[in-house]
């Protein structure tokens, strides 16, 4: 079928909101809080409630946004160190609520009307660029209110639940973390280290280095059984 097309004498530009620069902000601290009424909320359904100091939400769709709120997600991932994120919310009796984490998975939150703590254990794997917290889903004449995120520093080390109130910290040194963040001086060694890890760890590359390993008798070859080798349909 032949497609069958129109010419337009003028069409409309696609409007964008003109860029805005924002100053990173670096969060400092263990632990922190920050609350819900402090981030930037997109989409509708959604009422901040100034006396209580709460985001109000009644049905789907808002997001809340706490990018520069929090710290960094990988601020100390040369430590080992994760952001484990916990939501403080209430809702109505059958609310249902579904939300998006900052893990990005999606969870229904349990039914608290005197209000619960909601922990993302997720983010120990991986934290949303954005930082946002998506509301999915809430049933019809029910509400949602949220409070504020809790943020804690914690190490990717784990430990048995049994164990866990002997084993609980895990100690550290300053020297032993400043050495993490020393400059290394690159020497015919730490190249050495660096290309035999880089063979260990990537099936490709090390591919690559038993080509060119064998390039010296490739070359003794003629073009054209060279081109044969390659099974190229013509």
């Amino acid at each position: 079928m032949k497609v069958k097309r129109e010419f337009f004498p003028k069409v409309r530009k696609t409007c964008i909101p003109r860029p805005v620069v924002k100053e990173e902000t670096d969060v400092l601290s263990f632990r922190g809080s920050v609350m819900a009424a402090e981030a930037e909320i997109y989409g509708s359904n959604w009422y901040r409630n100034r006396e209580e100091n709460l985001i109000e939400i009644y049905d789907a769709g808002p997001a809340l946004s706490f990018r520069d709120l929090l710290p960094r997600k990988d601020k100390y991932e040369r430590e080992g160190l994760y952001l484990l994120l916990s939501i403080a919310y209430r809702t109505t009796e059958n609310a249902n609520v579904n939300i998006r984490t900052f893990s990005g998975t999606h969870v229904d939150l349990p039914n608290a009307v005197e209000g619960s703590m909601y922990v993302d254990s997720e983010t120990r794997h991986w934290v949303s660029d954005d930082c946002c917290l998506n509301i999915n889903s809430i049933y019809q004449g029910e509400k949602l209110w949220l409070q504020r995120i809790d943020w804690e520093w914690m190490s990717q080390e784990t430990v048995y639940e049994d164990e866990y109130e002997k084993k609980q910290w895990l100690k550290r040194s300053k020297k032993e973390v400043d050495a993490l963040y020393a400059e290394k001086r690159i020497t015919k060694k730490t190249v050495e280290d660096y290309i035999v890890k880089r063979i260990k760890n990537d099936p490709e590359f090390a591919k690559r280095c038993l080509i060119l390993l064998n390039s010296d008798r490739m070359g003794e070859r003629d073009i054209i059984s060279l081109y044969k080798d390659l099974d190229i349909e013509s």
